[in-house]
């Protein structure tokens, strides 16, 4: 099935806006609060990539993870850490996509394995004016503090990246969950 197209602005779809994908039978209730869950997500999506983008211009890009860092390494390529904005970015993106892949599919099994809610449900630190967007979030997600604060709440970080739930070796693991 095809995405449906990102919205040329961040807030160039209205509230409420229908999907323009089809949905499994949910009440009407539901079925409205998954397409602004989606509308959201994909705004906010379009924010955080044009910062990685910003970011990786800028020279900030590079291995998100030490075992990408050594591949990069072993293939003779410029091997530098990215920064962690750029990292809290890219982990956002990939959170929201395994949250969107499983309702954008047709196999009803893959949205029973998806998880309640996207796991990063705050902004990345540097980027204060997405403070409103993810507030917003919230609200569309009662109940749901995502993984990010649970573990934290849970235990300690284990270290400078902090965990995250969805890959232990970068970007790599996401489409291949979202596949299961």
């Amino acid at each position: 099935m095809v995405a449906p197209p990102l919205p040329q602005t961040p807030g160039s779809l209205p509230q409420g806006a229908v999907s323009p994908f089809p949905r499994s039978s949910l009440s009407p209730g539901s079925q409205s609060r998954d397409d602004e869950r989606v509308a959201l997500l994909f705004e906010i999506n379009v924010e955080l990539l044009q910062e990685v983008n910003r970011l990786q211009t800028e020279g900030h890009g590079g291995a998100i993870s030490p075992q990408q860092l050594m591949q990069l390494r072993s293939e003779g390529k410029p091997d530098k850490m990215a920064s962690e904005e750029y990292i809290q970015c890219l982990r956002r993106v990939q959170a929201n996509l395994a949250w969107l892949m499983p309702r954008a599919s047709t196999d009803s099994a893959g949205l029973a394995k998806a998880p309640p809610g996207p796991a990063h449900m705050t902004p990345p630190p540097h980027m204060v004016q997405l403070q409103s967007s993810y507030a917003q979030l919230t609200e569309l997600f009662p109940g749901w503090k995502g993984l990010d604060r649970q573990s934290s709440q849970s235990a300690p970080s284990p270290g400078l990246h902090g965990p995250n739930p969805m890959a232990t070796n970068g970007m790599t693991s996401a489409p291949a969950q979202a596949q299961a």
